[in-house]
Formats: C-alpha cells, structure tokens, sequence
C-alpha cells in the first residue's frame, strides 16, 4: 500500500505543482477579473460533473468488484449526456453561466463526466498508476496549451483557457479509455434492474453528499460575485486554490486507502488503518501550512503581478484552521464510502452545507472575501468534527488513539519493506 501511496502522493504533488503554475499563470495575465472569470465557468463544470455522477464516480469504485463491468458502464455513459444536456442549459437559463458559453459548457463536462467515470472505474480496479498517469498528462497539456495560447497566439482572454481545457480533457480521456479497456475482469452477469438500483443508490448518497460539499467549498463565489464583482472571485479563488493544494497529501492517502478498504472484509484492519492515517495527514499539512502563513502580502504582490492580490495571504490566514482540520475529513469520508456507508458523509456534508449558507449570508456581504473565509473555515471544522465523532461510535474508537504515537512510525516501516518489493500496478 505504501508503494502506491508513494506513487499517488509524488503524481498530485506534481500535478498539484503544475496547477499552482496555472493557477499563477491566469492571474499574471489575465488578472483578478480573468480569475474570476475561470473560477466560475470551472465551478459550473462541476455542477454538471456533480450530476453525471449520481451513476458513476466514486460509486463505480465500490460496485465494480460486485458486478458486470459493461452493466455498470453503459447506464453511466447515457447518464453523463443527459445530464451534461441538461445541467449546462438549467445554468444557462438561470444566469449561471453565459449563453455564449452554454455549448462549451455542455462539451466541456460531458468529457469531463466520461473521463471520471473511466477513473472511479480504474480505482475499482485498483489501477492507481493509470489514474496517475491520467491526471498528470491532463494538467500538463492543460498547463502547456494555455501557454502557447497566451505567448504565441495571443489570446490573452477566458478563450485560451477555453481552448486548453477541451486539449486537456480529451486527453485524459484517451488515456483513461486506453488503460480500462486493456483490463476488463468478467464478473458473473446482474440482473440489469438489481445493477441499475444499486448504482443509483449508492451514486445517490455520494452525489447528495458531493452536492453539499461542492456548495461548502464553492457557494462563497456566488455570493462573492453578487456583492462585490468577478475580480473578488478571482482574489478569493486564487487564495483558496493555494491552500487547498496543501490537501495534496489527503488526496493521495485517501485514494489509495479507498480502493484498499473497499476490497477488504477486514473490519479492525480497516479501523487501525484509518486512524494511523489520519494522525500523519493532520501533522504533514500543517507542516506544509506554515510556510504561506509565514509570506509577507508583498510576495503574493510580486507573485500574481497585480496589487489587488495582495488579499490573497489574508484569505489563507482565514483559511488555516479549517484547511489543517478538513485534511483528515478525507479520511473519514474514505473510510465509510469504502464500507459502504454512503450516507454518513452525506450527513457530513449536509451540516457543512448548512453552516455555509447560513454563515454566509451573514458574514460575506458585511466582511466580503475575509468572510467567505471565516465561514469556509466554520463548515470545514463541523464536517471534520461529526465524522470523527461517528467513526468512534461506530468503530468503538477512543479519541486518545488519535494521538500520535511512537509505534504508529512501525506500519510506515513495514510498508516501505513492501515498496522495495511490490510491483505497481
């Protein structure tokens, strides 16, 4: 497992390298105004992607060693054109997203859709390295196009991002499809009605789940907008894209400890894992914290080429708590959707989707992008905080054995043997 933790952590630290170039690169040249302007049209892709999922994503991962692999995949492919059809128009339609965009929209998130089911499903299998080597040819080719678009094309607009996004996505894509169709395991057939019932089940309390949870990390930019333009987006997105790349070490565990858990029948086992993990993700991000609570506001000046910027190191101080406490929530969530237990991350994320709005249609309006802050902070802290108090109940787990301790430093040991002797996949 470590060896693929290994792997998995060193593909998001560089995509998540790559990102922060690109997420550099937008405010350089197109400023807080073209920040925003990105920040919006991704969070309606999201939306879309939101949707699509109800009959794939991280559902696939759970359901694809328990039935037939095309009974799984057809129903999620005619499930992504609906929905791109008709998520990206309802956007559209309520001023969302601008009508001249509607079409790239649609585009845009049905590969996006395609691509992420082709990835739940090579998770489901436990093909961490293809996963990885998707994501990293993804933001490589988005990172590369967008630049030859700005340098040598001169689109110095949303377009160039535009552009390099469809290069990206139909990358990944080819490379998804490439790497899942080489590995097919036959499983006996389903009955297509009891594999239909359970996808939607289970895609259901993941997506109501992901629903709330895409409103708690991004409802604030809505808000923000509202009252106080597209350029306090983009400074507010550009501080949350920088703290959140320190989730790096929490997105690359928990992949790994999802597929893990969702092929294991062993219950302590799957316990004892969870917490080691979650002791060492809290401890490492903080570590990674430190540095940019430490940066002056002039270097974030320096850094995007735009004074307005300089807000960016007070959002992340805002951001702090909630972003050290919120790395081990991954953990948490893995660990119920890997038994199966959907619903408690949807209760999870329904009480941070409370707290968000309510918080900020209180703080935002009146503190603008400090507040979107302080109420990301908030809804990060109770989300965290429920799911550890359901994991001791459910697991009969003591909050002292969180604490960190010197025998937890064994399984790391044991697993770097494994890394020197297990093949990737």
């Amino acid at each position: 497992m470590f060896k693929k933790i290994f792997y998995t952590f060193s593909a998001k630290t560089l995509a998540s390298f790559l990102s922060l170039v690109i997420v550099i690169m937008t405010a350089r040249y197109l400023g807080a105004e073209g920040r925003g302007v990105i920040s919006i049209f991704v969070l309606n892709v999201a939306y879309v992607l939101m949707f699509i999922e109800f009959a794939g994503g991280g559902a696939l991962v759970y359901l694809l060693p328990r039935f037939n692999f095309y009974q799984l995949l057809i129903p999620a492919y005619g499930w992504a054109f609906i929905w791109a059809g008709f998520i990206s128009t309802l956007l559209t339609v309520i001023g969302l997203s601008p009508p001249e965009y509607h079409i790239h929209l649609f585009c845009i998130s049905l590969i996006h859709g395609i691509n992420a089911i082709h990835s739940g499903m090579l998770l489901g299998y436990e093909r961490i390295k293809a996963h990885n080597i998707s994501g990293i040819v993804q933001v490589s080719i988005l990172l590369i196009s967008f630049y030859v678009l700005l340098e040598y094309y001169q689109i110095l607009d949303f377009e160039a991002y535009l552009y390099a996004m469809y290069l990206s996505f139909l990358s990944g894509l080819v490379i998804t499809s490439f790497y899942l169709f080489q590995d097919i395991r036959p499983i006996a057939t389903q009955g297509l009605q009891g594999v239909l019932k359970e996808m939607f089940s289970k895609g259901f309390f993941v997506q109501i789940g992901n629903f709330f949870q895409l409103f708690n990390y991004r409802l604030s930019y809505y808000i923000l907008e509202f009252y106080f333009g597209t350029a306090s987006v983009g400074i507010y997105s550009t501080g949350v894209s920088l703290a959140e790349a320190l989730w790096l070490i929490s997105k690359s565990i928990a992949m790994v400890q999802y597929a893990r858990i969702s092929n294991s029948t062993d219950a302590e086992y799957n316990r004892i894992l969870t917490i080691k993990l979650v002791k060492f993700t809290f401890l490492a991000t903080v570590a990674l914290l430190i540095p940019f609570l430490i940066l002056p506001e002039q270097f974030y000046v320096i850094l995007f080429k735009h004074a307005n910027f300089a807000e960016v190191r007070q959002v992340i101080i805002y951001l702090a708590i909630g972003v050290a406490t919120f790395s081990v929530s991954g953990m948490f969530s893995h660990f119920f959707s890997g038994t199966g237990k959907f619903h408690i991350n949807t209760y999870a994320s329904g009480i941070g989707f409370i707290i968000t709005v309510v918080a900020g249609i209180i703080i935002i309006p009146r503190y603008g992008i400090l507040g979107a802050g302080i109420t990301a902070t908030c809804s990060y802290l109770a989300i965290t905080t429920y799911q550890l108090l359901i994991f001791c109940r459910q697991t009969s787990t003591n909050l002292s054995e969180f604490l960190p301790r010197r025998d937890d430093l064994g399984m790391i040991i044991a697993e770097i043997q494994q890394f020197l002797t297990e093949k990737p996949r």
